[in-house]
């Protein structure tokens, strides 16, 4: 079944947290690199993870160094890993953009490459079928409006993101060079960033001054160690909205705010709406119940 590629409304319905994930055919990438319509080369970083299997042709990116995917390659970028824009060449496959949260054990693949793992995975022949199964089942789901859907869509994530998993195992071997300061300081970020955290606790962390992992982290990055903490924070606030009843109070307080008011002004600023209003979009009528 052919699908036609993500819309603009649909990629920012998935920047802004109402998506889960964000299925895209590289086909559909490269004629947009090509009319001009993507973003220019240069390094950026995302706060969400991608995965991204090539299928046909070449793509040459710059993450951790230069790379080049062929057909059979899995490209793995966790969530605020600096690289370039894909250069795609012929290329067939599939992309799939997908929020912390929706990772559950399999985080620990992304954490491995920011670590200094190389993030290219070579999986076996039976296992690329499996992936590419699953990959056009997401595909065909995320097209759809059904009853179950976003269920639908976690249980297959979790069986692309297993795959990859046991292909780490044998596959993913950690790079040549050492894991980079905005690396290991986003690392700390994402354990910590659901207690009080502070730029000068990341700095400590990672043994450098305040001013020096502020510069280093927005340079490579685009944005700044606040804004890696306020993602985390989001990224959490949205699995227990969407995956409990509790309070939006008792929420605040889980993500790190003693103050339930800065918390729904950061949401709404970051979203677009309330946490309530978000939650009641998602679905979940129990939007005032109390049980955490």
């Amino acid at each position: 079944m052919e699908h036609d590629p993500p819309s603009p409304s649909d990629a920012e319905a998935f920047e802004q947290g109402r998506e889960p994930l964000l299925v895209t055919r590289l086909e559909a990438h490269a004629r947009r690199a090509a009319a001009g319509t993507r973003r220019a080369s240069g390094g950026f970083a995302h706060p969400y993870a991608v995965v991204v299997l090539l299928t046909a042709g070449r793509s040459r990116v710059d993450h951790a160094g230069a790379l080049e995917l062929r057909p059979g390659d899995v490209h793995v970028i966790p969530p605020g890993d600096p690289h370039s824009s894909a250069r795609f060449e012929g290329a067939q496959g599939w992309g799939i953009a997908f929020w912390p949260e929706q990772s559950g054990h399999s985080l620990r693949l992304f954490s491995q490459v920011r670590g200094g793992c190389h993030p290219v995975l070579r999986l076996p022949p039976a296992g690329r079928r499996r992936l590419e199964r699953w990959l056009r089942a997401l595909e065909d789901e995320a097209a759809r409006r059904e009853e179950g859907r976003d269920e639908a869509l976690a249980a297959l994530l979790r069986l692309v993101l297993l795959e990859l998993v046991r292909a780490s195992a044998a596959t993913l071997h950690p790079g040549t060079e050492a894991s980079s300061l905005a690396r290991r300081a986003l690392a700390f970020v994402e354990g910590s960033a659901l207690r009080p955290l502070s730029l000068s606790d990341v700095a400590r962390a990672v043994g450098r001054t305040p001013a020096h992992v502020a510069t280093v982290v927005r340079s490579e990055t685009g944005r700044t160690v606040g804004e890696w903490i306020l993602a985390q924070r989001m990224a959490e606030a949205r699995r227990r909205l969407r995956a409990t009843d509790g309070s939006v109070e008792a929420i605040a307080g889980h993500v790190g705010y003693a103050d339930v008011t800065h918390f729904i002004r950061q949401f709404r600023r970051v979203h677009g709406r309330t946490p309530a209003q978000w939650r009641r979009a998602q679905g979940h009528p129990q939007a005032g119940a109390r049980r955490p």
